[in-house]
């Protein structure tokens, strides 16, 4: 299983537009971050979780060579406003594919994209999906994936255990918090990738300090913070972390088993 973090930013993507402060100008390559996207090779498949406005550059960037299966947690324009860029991915592979989401986010995603379908039709480029409801646990290859209920404002959101080869991977990117239900869905993961905003409180999302809490009481032998806002630095931030976890940044590939 190799998981490579596209984007680890928030949702204005940072540099900030019209922005002065030090992480936004920093040097540190790290401190560039696209909107929060990864891109998970296992089981034979190639999963995309969420196509952020970014996700384009993320997969020239990334020399990203084919998409099986796209994944959303939730609809907010962050995680699919690229959406339209996997028609690339249905002229390479020759094939329709499938997205996979719970029903309010398909609803959302099927207004906001509403010519896509599995039909080509001539003289459009047009991205041709299969759109699938997601309502438990379900197959994609050799991968078991698990829906991971979780808080995030008002809207369904979720993340998603990927299971295979012996391995598993956690990935929830925007919460506020992990009901006890979906803890024990995360509990017994290899790798956690978990929201972790800031250090001062939001509405919609983990502090740095909610997300260490709660990754300390999953207890994975790795975990990694994602979703970052410019308010935190990549050093800084990595220097203050307790043993097992760290600060994920773009580009970042991470790989479970041989």
């Amino acid at each position: 299983m190799k998981a490579t973090l596209l984007g680890t930013g928030t949702s204005a993507g940072i540099p900030i537009i019209g922005c002065g402060c030090e992480v936004c100008h920093s040097s540190d390559p790290r401190n560039r971050r696209r909107r929060t996207s990864l891109h998970l090779e296992a089981g034979g498949m190639h999963i995309q979780v969420d196509t952020p406005p970014d996700f384009r550059e993320q997969a020239l960037a990334y020399k990203l060579p084919r998409v099986d299966a796209v994944l959303f947690t939730h609809a907010h324009a962050d995680h699919i406003f690229g959406f339209d860029d996997i028609r690339r991915y249905n002229t390479i592979q020759k094939c329709v594919i499938p997205a996979y989401a719970d029903a309010a986010t398909l609803a959302d995603i099927r207004r906001a994209f509403h010519y896509i379908s599995t039909d080509k039709i001539p003289g459009f480029y047009r991205p041709q999906i299969d759109f699938i409801t997601v309502d438990g646990p379900f197959q994609l290859g050799g991968t078991r994936v698990t829906p991971i209920p979780v808080e995030h404002g008002l809207d369904p959101t979720f993340g998603f255990r990927f299971d295979c080869d012996g391995k598993s991977l956690a990935y929830v990117p925007d919460c506020r918090r992990l009901p006890d239900a979906s803890m024990a869905l995360v509990a017994g993961a290899d790798v956690v990738i978990l929201d972790a905003l800031r250090h001062r409180e939001h509405k919609t999302h983990m502090t740095v300090e909610d997300s260490v809490a709660t990754l300390q009481k999953i207890g994975a032998p790795q975990a990694y913070l994602i979703h970052l806002c410019h308010d935190l630095d990549h050093a800084t931030l990595a220097a203050s972390l307790p043993e097992c976890i760290d600060v994920s940044y773009d580009g970042q590939v991470i790989e479970l088993g041989g």
